[in-house]
């Protein structure tokens, strides 16, 4: 109400003043050129919401590898006259590449809606959802698929009032999430352990040795 009063006496006034101008239904162009009011304490943060998920390239080669070895597993422990222990062998891993398939299947569905406020997983596993200013525990693994390191993945765990969310570096938009994670780590304050620390260490060498050679390129380029 403050606001409309505030505008009607300007408009008064402007309309008193001898040639005043005024825009096309009789409102003061000083009404109208007026900047918007902006609350003192408005929160500017970005309210984008980014959904991410698993490419499919990705999730089916899983998918594959696990109907493969489960019809492997079971073509064994259905042998005739084969060892009771590898029988069992074979069960167990029939049970493993289940799991496997099962876990493949709802990283799939899952969608993950993050933005500068927080984050809400839907699908099946849904109800993982917490606020940025909750997150009380942050953690980053690195496993390798090659005996020199160069070649893996890195798994990401956060924690928050009883929610614990893991995610991989395959999913799209991971560096805006891990980026989002570390900032609120730093601003909660929290405790990392030390893989955790040189993880994120190696991560931004990694970014640098990037960013040095698209300079590079650049200056080459622009060379030539």
């Amino acid at each position: 109400m403050a606001i409309k009063q505030d505008t009607a006496k300007m408009s008064a006034q402007s309309s008193d003043r001898p040639g005043a101008k005024t825009g096309p239904q009789g409102t003061p162009d000083a009404v109208l050129d007026a900047s918007p009011v902006v609350p003192e304490k408005a929160d500017m943060r970005n309210t984008d919401v980014q959904v991410m998920k698993y490419p499919r390239r990705v999730v089916m080669p899983d998918l594959i590898r696990s109907v493969i070895g489960m019809v492997l597993c079971a073509g064994i422990a259905v042998t005739p006259d084969i060892i009771e222990l590898l029988r069992w062998v074979a069960a167990a891993l029939i049970l493993l590449f289940l799991v496997y398939l099962v876990r493949t299947l709802l990283r799939m569905q899952s969608r993950l809606h993050v933005s500068e406020y927080g984050i809400r997983q839907s699908g099946v596993l849904s109800g993982s959802a917490f606020g940025w200013s909750e997150l009380s525990g942050f953690r980053l693994r690195y496993f390798s698929t090659r005996r020199d390191g160069k070649k893996g993945w890195f798994e990401m765990t956060l924690w928050a009032e009883g929610t614990k969310l893991v995610v991989e570096s395959t999913l799209q938009g991971f560096d805006r999430l891990l980026d989002l994670a570390r900032d609120a780590a730093t601003e909660n304050q929290l405790m990392i352990d030390d893989v955790t620390r040189t993880n994120l260490m190696r991560l931004d060498e990694a970014d640098n040795i990037v960013r040095a050679q698209v300079r590079q390129g650049g200056v080459t380029g622009e060379g030539q």
